[in-house]
Parts: C-alpha cells; structure tokens; sequence
C-alpha cells in the first residue's frame, strides 16, 4: 500500500479538489449585455437611492429627537409648576393665609362638632309663641356690642333724624372697649403682626424696596468753546501778572 502524500492526508487529495471545483465553480458563464449596460449606466442612479435613503433616516432620526425634546420639555415644565406651587403653598403657611385639603377637614370636623354641641344644649323658644321679632334681635344685639365712637342723633327742620358717629373715640373708650372684650394691650402686637404679614406678602409678590438714595448724575462732558478757552487763557495771564 503506497502511503499517502501530505496535500493528500491534508486536503483530502483528488476528492478535495473536485469538491472545491463543485462548490466554487461555475459550470457556464453567459454574457448578459443588459445587465451589463444596467450596471454601467446605474451609477448615478444607486447614488441617489443612498442619498434618498441617507436622508430619511436622517428625517426620521430628527423626528425622535423632537419628540423626545418636546416629552423632556413637558417633564420640566410639570417639575417647574409643581415646584411653584409647593413655594406658594409654603409661602401662603408663612403668612398665615393658607388653606388646604386638611385645613378644610379639620374646619369640617370642627364645625361638625359645634353643631352637635349646639343640638345638645339647644333648649328650645323662649316664647310660647314661636320665633323671636326683629325688633327684639336688634335690641339685644345693641345690648350686647357697645359702641365705642361717639354717637349723637342730628334733627332737622322737616323732623329728620339722623344718627351721626364721628371717628373721635368715646369719653369712656377703655371701659367700652372692655365691654366689648377687646384687649387694647394687645393693639402694639396685632399692628406688629399686620406689619409684618404685609411685608411677607409685598415679599411674595415681587415687590422690592425703593432706594431713597438715587445716584448723582454724572455731568455730561463737553469741550470748550473757542471764546471759553480765550476767557480762561486772559484769567491765567491776569493771575500771572498780579502775582
């Protein structure tokens, strides 16, 4: 048996050959002179296709990004307007004028209560006869709040009255003022509180302290003149001469 030779145990031999032959090729080769005459004067036209497709993907590309743009833009503008209204709700709890879904649960409960409290100690008319007049509402409520401005009736002739409160406080105005259970000590501090609640919202509002000091204007800067230049030349030569 002759031993076989490397190419053969390598490659496989003659078997190797026509495999590859097979595989790779060609049987008949025609000459087309259409696709031929295609391929030649197609040039232009492929580059065009590339162009056209370069370019809407390139559309398509920009179309995402505005899209994206505009869904980031929408996010920071939520951000922005929940940020803000978090800042004047705070803003509002620092003065004191702020009102909320807990706020508005609680004057629930509370006014809930109240009218509890007032079924439970209602005891019903005082009159037999059922409501009360006007007149006597009126009586009691002039009763109860006393008036701490002066308060005289003015006659005319056609015998018209009219009832005059000027704005001068009262003789007795401490002891009106505690009839009517106002603390006058307390005054100082609910002005001081005032103040202050209308400087927070001149605060949140923008609204910025005027300077009382403004800033001098500089004076404009000119050349002399050709008369003002002699003038002040002849005061020199004057100052010169009497020195």
């Amino acid at each position: 048996m002759v031993a076989k030779s490397n190419r053969e145990i390598l490659t496989g031999g003659k078997s190797y050959k026509q495999k590859a032959a097979k595989k790779f090729g060609a049987d008949e080769v025609k000459f087309d002179k259409d696709s031929r005459l295609e391929y030649l004067t197609g040039f232009h036209k492929r580059k065009l296709d590339r162009q056209k497709k370069a370019k809407e993907f390139i559309q398509e590309q920009e179309r995402k990004a505005r899209l994206e743009e505009r869904a980031k833009i929408r996010a920071d503008k939520k951000k922005a307007l929940e940020k803000q209204l978090e800042d004047f709700k705070q803003a509002m709890k620092d003065v004191g004028d702020y009102v909320g879904v807990e706020d508005d649960d609680e004057e629930a409960e509370n006014g809930k209560q109240g009218s509890d409290e007032e079924a439970e100690e209602w005891t019903g008319f005082s009159d037999d006869n059922g409501d009360a007049t006007e007149e006597e509402e009126e009586d009691s409520d002039s009763v109860s709040v006393k008036p701490i401005l002066k308060k005289y009736v003015q006659t005319y002739l056609d015998d018209t009255t009219v009832d005059i409160e000027p704005l001068e406080p009262n003789d007795n105005f401490e002891y009106l003022a505690e009839l009517n259970n106002v603390k006058l000590e307390k005054s100082e501090q609910i002005l001081d509180q005032s103040i202050e609640r209308a400087k927070k919202y001149a605060k949140f509002l923008g609204v910025e302290e005027k300077s009382g000091n403004k800033s001098k204007k500089n004076k404009k800067f000119r050349y002399l003149t050709k008369n003002e230049r002699r003038q002040n030349q002849r005061k020199a030569n004057n100052n010169k001469r009497r020195k």
